[in-house]
């Protein structure tokens, strides 16, 4: 097995506990960690437990992270700069004179960060209203997360089909999947 399917076998996994009684689907969960985290491999992975791009609003209690990311606007990709400080919140951060687009969730542990993509979209009305706990296919549920505005990429909704595509090929037997 390569090392791709095991770490995407070992997630699906996850993802199923996760996603348990949510309407989402663990397919969506997977494809978007693989899209946001590069595998595990991001800063904002590795120091935060942060898979998924999750910004630390003004509701966000937590820990946040100031990361370097990039914003659509207009059309136009906006590098918004960060400094990867961690700070014990987000007053904090802003304190330090931190952009406040830079500003992630910083997660407790892995199973954290996985839970709290759940929370995020569960406690978002325009995710519902977009459809996407009703959605029954994980394509479906991408084009949800897009119309909600997850991501400000108008690329987002190709980038995770071609994703879904790539991470259903690796993985099939495994005993986990429900891939449509």
């Amino acid at each position: 097995m390569s090392k791709d399917a095991a770490y995407i076998q070992r997630l699906y996994q996850a993802a199923v506990k996760a996603t348990q009684g949510t309407g989402l689907l663990p397919d969506t969960l997977v494809t978007q960690h693989i899209l946001e985290s590069g595998m595990k491999l991001s800063t904002l992975a590795t120091r935060a437990n942060n898979f998924f791009g999750i910004k630390a609003g003004t509701a966000w209690p937590g820990r946040v992270i100031s990361a370097p990311t990039s914003e659509y606007i207009d059309g136009r990709a906006v590098r918004i700069p960060g400094n990867w400080k961690i700070y014990p919140n987000r007053a904090a951060a802003l304190a330090d004179n931190v952009n406040p687009g830079s500003l992630f969730r910083v997660y407790a542990t892995e199973e954290a960060g996985l839970r709290g993509w759940v929370e995020f979209l569960k406690s978002n009305p325009r995710y519902t209203n977009a459809g996407l706990f009703t959605a029954k296919t994980a394509p479906e549920q991408f084009a949800a997360l897009k119309r909600a505005g997850y991501a400000t990429d108008p690329n987002y909704l190709t980038k995770l089909t071609r994703i879904y595509t790539y991470a259903k090929d690796l993985l099939p037997l495994c005993a986990y999947r429900d891939w449509e």
